[in-house]
């Protein structure tokens, strides 16, 4: 059975869908999306594409690469593609393409939370497992950006468990979000954060950079950005003065840049020597990377932010802050299982109190329609209460109560992301910077005024600051 001659396509919303079925080859693949298709697409504003395989047999080779190259086609017009539920067979084939623009979604269900406009509003609890630490950040990343707030697992063994205690949650395990997307991807490990590059750097490197993303984690307090290069090809004027800029913008923090894994034989001497000249630091891999002695200390340093960067609240973000703070609290209170006791708001500097000095903390930037800088400090035992959920037990280390905060901090935003949209602003959110320390992230914020609320959990402390 080959392909049908004519697939329908459904559109709903900003969305896209097609069906096809039977056996897809370089002979019928064709005409499943054509150039007057696309220019439709442009017409009608679509932001993503999803190509439905549930009866799709089989697919070859050259039928992976026709798409592929119209999913790249449709990537440039910021159109977002997706192959949903192919079979093992199928998406082996799709995989073994170097250059992916599109996303591996594993069912028309899980397809929901990545595909339909939810904005976040979803009734159903979201678990996410992967065992590649990479697609999993890239994953929650990406959700968190669409407002959702997935529960992390740790196991294939809690899967299974959540599965028989909550049948009719979404469950994502073998969904592939790739490297390329309209957005340059990123995700944050041990307090650094990972840009990841493709092919040849250019102009087109500049409008896919989130910059303002780049800022507002300066802002927060992260100190090291690597670049993996792994993949890169090549670099063109363009893209060096646009990393120029951005190393610029870093220096007033004291942040390090680092590119890992370029192949330098393939760029050009003028090139590297500017970029070094910038202040760029070059690692041949990971290994070297992870070893040196001027990251590690980088990651540990405290650099205060520079005073011309400082920002009074706007009224409208104040008058929001109720939609902020119902947001951070219902998040706990739902994995705490406790109420809330809070205090008068104040505009301050932040204030905390300094005889305890078992807390963690986290720092998550945002910006768009509104811009700022969201503080939220927890007491190490509260903590320990949020892991239990997390977890399904007590954390015991601080390790690895620093991991549950990020993790959390994670789904309070996204909470706040879903608030936000709902009051028709629109923002977008930094990873999670934590700090084990206090006395970091006070000397971080030490001169900003901000909104601060202190909540009482059954003894244990709990601060918000909003600030800019």
């Amino acid at each position: 059975m080959a392909v049908n001659t004519y697939t329908p396509k459904t559109f709903k919303a900003s969305a896209v869908i097609i069906k096809p079925q039977g056996f897809l080859d370089g002979n019928n693949v064709n005409i499943l999306i054509t150039p007057p298709d696309i220019n439709n697409f442009e017409r009608k504003k679509i932001k993503s594409l999803e190509l439905v395989f549930t009866n799709v047999i089989s697919l070859n080779l050259n039928a992976a690469r026709f798409l592929n190259d119209i999913f790249g086609n449709l990537y440039k017009k910021n159109i977002e593609s997706f192959i949903i539920a192919p079979n093992k067979n199928i998406e082996s084939v799709f995989l073994k393409l170097k250059d992916k623009f599109f996303n591996i979604i594993e069912s028309t269900e899980v397809s929901k939370v990545f595909c339909e406009d939810n904005d976040g509003n979803f009734d159903k609890n979201i678990y996410l497992y992967s065992d590649n630490v990479e697609n999993k950040n890239m994953i929650l990343y990406y959700l968190i950006k669409r407002g959702y707030s997935p529960i992390v697992l740790n196991s294939k063994e809690e899967i299974q468990e959540k599965k028989k205690s909550n049948p009719d949650a979404i469950f994502i395990e073998k969904s592939i979000i790739s490297k390329i997307s309209n957005r340059v991807m990123s995700f944050t490990k041990d307090n650094m954060i990972f840009f990841y590059l493709d092919n040849f750097l250019d102009a087109e490197f500049t409008r896919s950079f989130d910059i303002e993303y780049f800022r507002r984690s300066l802002i927060i307090g992260f100190k090291v950005f690597v670049f993996d290069a792994v993949h890169v090809k090549g670099i063109n004027i363009h893209a060096v003065r646009y990393l120029a800029k951005l190393a610029v913008e870093s220096a007033e923090y004291g942040a390090l840049l680092c590119v890992v894994g370029l192949d330098t034989k393939e760029i050009n001497e003028n090139i590297l020597m500017d970029m070094e000249d910038s202040g760029y630091i070059f690692f041949k891999n990971i290994e070297e990377f992870n070893e040196s002695k001027e990251v590690k200390e980088a990651v540990s340093s405290v650099t205060e932010t520079m005073k011309k960067n400082r920002k009074s609240l706007t009224k409208e973000t104040i008058n929001l802050l109720p939609y902020f703070i119902n947001a951070t609290i219902e998040s706990i209170e739902l994995m705490t299982g406790v109420k809330a006791q809070k205090d008068k708001p104040g505009i301050k500097s932040l204030e905390y109190n300094s005889n305890n000095k078992n807390y963690i903390a986290s720092s998550v930037g945002f910006y768009g329609d509104l811009d700022g800088m969201l503080v939220l400090i927890f007491s190490e035992n509260l903590t320990k209460s949020v892991s239990k959920i997390l977890l399904g037990e007590e954390a015991s280390t601080k390790e690895e109560l620093v991991d549950i905060v990020g993790e959390f901090a994670n789904i309070i935003v996204g909470n706040v992301k879903a608030n936000m949209s709902k009051q028709e602003k629109m923002i977008d959110l930094t990873l999670p910077k934590v700090f084990d320390d206090i006395e970091s992230l006070f000397f971080l914020v030490k001169e900003k005024k901000g909104v601060e609320v202190r909540f009482d959990f059954e003894g244990e402390e709990f601060y918000f600051f909003l600030t800019r």
